[in-house]
């Protein structure tokens, strides 16, 4: 318990005392410093946070769409699909029995021609003494 002795200058403890005011101020700035800091790294998660949220929900409304856009194309190959073979049905022919005249517009065959001139002769009856007469007349074998 023994005091030193001596007293020290009073400019030393001046100097001292402006030094320790230095060292307060110098602490006082840098925990200014230090909660502006801090204040802008709190705003920047906020901020991050607040841009993860909206990039999380555009991801769910994004996957919502393309679920959406799936199911809509499904619908829609289904119901082409279903038309597709509706109007295959539609195509069929209908069943029916075989033509036995031909077509007016199909050409007619060689063979069909060889039978009617045949068949010329007795194509017209004439009966009586005067469609004898006629035929006498205009055949060239009667002359």
């Amino acid at each position: 318990m023994s005091k030193k002795s001596g007293t020290s200058s009073p400019q030393l403890s001046i100097d001292r005392q402006r030094a320790a005011e230095r060292e307060l101020n110098e602490a006082l700035d840098t925990a200014k410093r230090l909660k502006a800091k801090a204040r802008d790294a709190k705003r920047k998660v906020k901020d991050a946070k607040k841009a993860a949220k909206q990039a999380s929900k555009a991801a769910r409304a994004a996957r919502k769409a393309a679920e959406e856009a799936r199911r809509a194309y499904k619908k829609t190959v289904e119901r082409a699909a279903k038309d597709q073979k509706k109007a295959a049905k539609a195509r069929q022919p209908i069943a029916t029995p075989k033509r036995t005249t031909p077509s007016r517009n199909a050409p007619r065959s060689a063979r069909t021609r060889e039978r009617r001139v045949e068949r010329e002769g007795a194509g017209v009856w004439e009966v009586g003494e005067e469609s004898l007469d006629v035929e006498t007349a205009e055949s060239p074998e009667a002359s």
